[in-house]
């Protein structure tokens, strides 16, 4: 009987709140149409961010699926890069920041790796640390702040990649190896 009243009364105020919110937006909407706000335009990640903080409200707060964390992360930190494009940072090429869109991802994969048992936890990790630093590795070369191409780096650099690949396979080794009894 208990449950019920409590079906009830949060129904009836999740309805209170859909009809405020909606009609708040629409008139937002309406004032943007009429040319009274026209700085509404450049808030249009908004949204995004807001799909994002309550999809990691549902994992951290409501404990619902892991699956959540990484849409969750990447509607986060997108919506927030582009609203930040569209109000502080001086507007680039996407051509040259696209490696920004890789350090999101990677930086997204971390606590969604973060909540996986043990083996999984590793691999994402190790993945996601990779791709952030990958990103940062491409950023200067697609800002134009270096000296040489990145062909050229590749060609004096690339043995680096093999050392880093062994020392990950390492790590994930001593890091997954369980102490024998």
């Amino acid at each position: 009987m208990e449950q019920k009243k409590t079906r009830s009364v949060q129904f009836p105020l999740k309805m209170l709140i859909a009809g405020i919110s909606l009609i708040i937006i629409g008139g937002l909407l309406l004032l943007w149409n009429l040319g009274y706000l026209p700085f509404l335009g450049l808030l249009w990640p908004l949204p995004f961010m807001v799909v994002g903080i309550f999809l990691l409200y549902q994992v951290y707060v409501k404990k619902k699926g892991n699956w959540y964390i990484f849409p969750g992360m990447i509607f986060s930190l997108g919506g927030l890069f582009f609203l930040l494009l569209n109000t502080i940072i001086h507007r680039s090429s996407l051509i040259m920041i696209w490696p920004v869109f890789m350090a999101i991802t990677g930086l997204s994969l971390i606590p969604y790796a973060l909540r996986k048992r043990r083996r999984h936890r590793i691999d994402l990790l190790i993945s996601s640390i990779f791709i952030v630093l990958l990103s940062l590795m491409f950023l200067p070369f697609s800002l134009k702040r270096t000296g040489i191409t990145f062909f050229q780096f590749v060609l004096k650099w690339w043995p680096l990649l093999l050392i880093i690949a062994g020392l990950s396979l390492i790590i994930s080794l001593i890091i997954r190896k369980k102490p024998t009894k």
